[in-house]
């Protein structure tokens, strides 16, 4: 681990150096969100080692870190270079209603579809776990309202791609991209863990030819 930290220290230098050579010392923001995924990922294993179950919204509060969205979202920023300037940056260190949701929309579906292996292996509590010991109800009815959490999660997405914005589109089409994969990887099973299940799917969407309706002869 240690020699870990160092290299990711060092990544950090670097990448705080070549910006700063480039006029946007701003990008550094990612290794802002990357020390809160940090913090987030201790925060689970401190739950774990003390066999802790917090409530659904202090999970919540933790685990939209957790979901690692935040650095997915400033680390895509670094490339956009002639879009995300420093007003742009800005934007996002506000932690905007729409990168909100998206990390509520990533981590709650990871969840749903991980829980149970994760719980085999004896992780530390999921949001599901959460909602059924804070409610006390079974795993299906703890889904289905943390599925509707999910489906306010995409209302508030789209809501902001639609009001009037000064922010370019490119940024808005990152954000309900990163969204829309989210959907593909964990709707029906846990396809970050297990890539192999997202075969059939890019097949499909890549080689295999659309199928045309059928001609009917009048």
């Amino acid at each position: 681990m240690k020699v870990f930290y160092k290299e990711l220290l060092n990544l950090f230098e670097e990448t705080e150096n070549i910006a700063s050579k480039e006029g946007r010392s701003y990008c550094a923001y990612y290794v802002k969100e990357f020390k809160n995924l940090l913090r987030s990922y201790r925060m689970e294993a401190q739950w774990f080692n003390e066999g802790y179950v917090p409530t659904f919204d202090v999970y919540l509060q933790n685990g939209s870190e957790s979901s690692s969205y935040g650095v997915i979202v400033a680390a895509g920023f670094i490339g956009m270079e002639k879009i995300a300037g420093i007003k742009e940056y800005q934007w996002l260190q506000s932690n905007p209603k729409i990168v909100k949701a998206l990390k509520v929309l990533g981590r709650l579906e990871n969840d749903i579809v991980s829980h149970q292996a994760e719980q085999k292996r004896g992780d530390s509590a999921s949001s599901v776990e959460c909602y059924m010991k804070e409610h006390d109800v079974l795993e299906k009815k703890a889904v289905e309202e943390i599925l509707k959490i999910c489906a306010n999660a995409w209302k508030d997405i789209n809501e902001e791609c639609m009001k009037p914005t000064a922010l370019p589109s490119p940024i808005l089409q990152l954000l309900v991209n990163l969204a829309r994969i989210t959907e593909v990887v964990y709707r029906f099973d846990d396809s970050y863990t297990n890539p192999s299940s997202l075969k059939d799917k890019i097949t499909a969407l890549l080689l295999e030819p659309l199928p045309l309706q059928d001609q009917v002869n009048i």
